[in-house]
């Protein structure tokens, strides 16, 4: 185990050093054999070096995601103390009865996966074999978690509200339920999630229920709209945390860059107040926003902000 985790940080300052050259240099021949290997796409996430290093090795990325739960936790404190509160938009009436709740997302919110994304771009993976890949790493139960994520939750599930009710946390993810060869369940996602999660410390009596996967049932698509109402029947939820556009807001996916600067203004003032985005540069739906040609992408013009401030 040693001996990987040696031979992996010698591939990690090997990809620093690539970089350093990358303006100057022309094509290595694995590049081109993966992009062969590959066709007609590209290997996956390529270009992602920069990203993958920031969150895997950057005191910037660590300082950006423990202030952000320090923030959101204090956020929480006044959330708490406010009935008419709540951090979802189709929650309009009828809550401030309700117990507290706080939503988060998973990935690269609470658990790190820069490990199996750093492994992708040194073996020049191809799109077709992430969803085999990253079943694999989720079966190794092995993500630590995002710096400041498991002290928020710890802390938040200690809160309670004016009327003495503690806050839940559902975690509600897009690891897919489906079936996996060998194995028994139905659903082994699950099971490695809560193994993992558990491992780090964030186990509750409710933690079975308190994680909600895709496809666990039928209505629960990669659209995450149906599973926060389901959370809002029974509880007010004071906090949202994310990593992407689309754990806050329905309808985004496929939508242009405009478009979704326009659905992110119209929630101005909940940024950093009741939503909380923690930085993820590697992956997300912005990227299906840019087009296929992230090169023609740098190019055009920043997006104009329709919040009514300078970009």
């Amino acid at each position: 185990m040693k001996r990987t985790a040696q031979i992996m940080l010698r591939r990690l300052v090997a990809v620093i050093a690539v970089l350093g050259l990358a303006g100057c240099a022309t094509p290595r021949p694995q590049d081109q054999a993966a992009a062969s290997r590959c066709a007609p796409d590209h290997p996956f996430a390529e270009g992602g070096e920069r990203a993958t290093l920031w969150v895997r090795g950057s005191a910037e990325y660590r300082s950006s995601t423990e202030g952000i739960y320090r923030a959101a936790l204090r956020s929480l404190q006044s959330g708490l103390a406010d009935a008419g509160w709540s951090a979802e938009p189709t929650q309009t009436r009828g809550f401030s009865a309700l117990p507290p709740a706080v939503v988060m997302d998973i990935d690269e919110t609470v658990l790190d996966n820069s490990a199996p994304q750093a492994r992708m771009l040194l073996e020049e993976s191809c799109p077709g074999e992430f969803d085999a890949l990253w079943d694999a790493w989720v079966a190794a139960r092995a993500a630590p978690a995002v710096p400041g994520a498991a002290a928020f939750i710890r802390a938040a599930r200690e809160l309670k509200d004016p009327s003495g009710r503690q806050v839940r946390v559902f975690l509600i993810t897009n690891r897919e339920c489906k079936e996996r060869a060998g194995v028994a369940s139905n659903c082994p996602q699950q099971d490695d999630t809560l193994s993992n999660l558990r491992a780090l410390g964030l186990d509750a009596p409710t933690l079975d229920a308190d994680l909600m996967l895709k496809s666990e049932r039928p209505d629960w698509s990669s659209e995450k709209l149906s599973r926060r109402q389901q959370v809002a029947r029974e509880y007010r939820i004071v906090l949202n945390v994310g990593d992407d556009l689309t754990d806050f807001i329905a309808d985004l996916r496929g939508r242009s860059l405009a478009e979704r600067e326009k659905a992110r203004c119209r929630h101005d003032v909940w940024w950093g107040v009741r939503w909380f985005l923690i930085p993820n540069p590697m992956y997300g739906s912005w990227q299906r926003a840019l087009g296929p040609d992230p090169g023609a992408a740098l190019v055009q013009p920043l997006t104009p902000s329709t919040c009514g401030k300078a970009v």
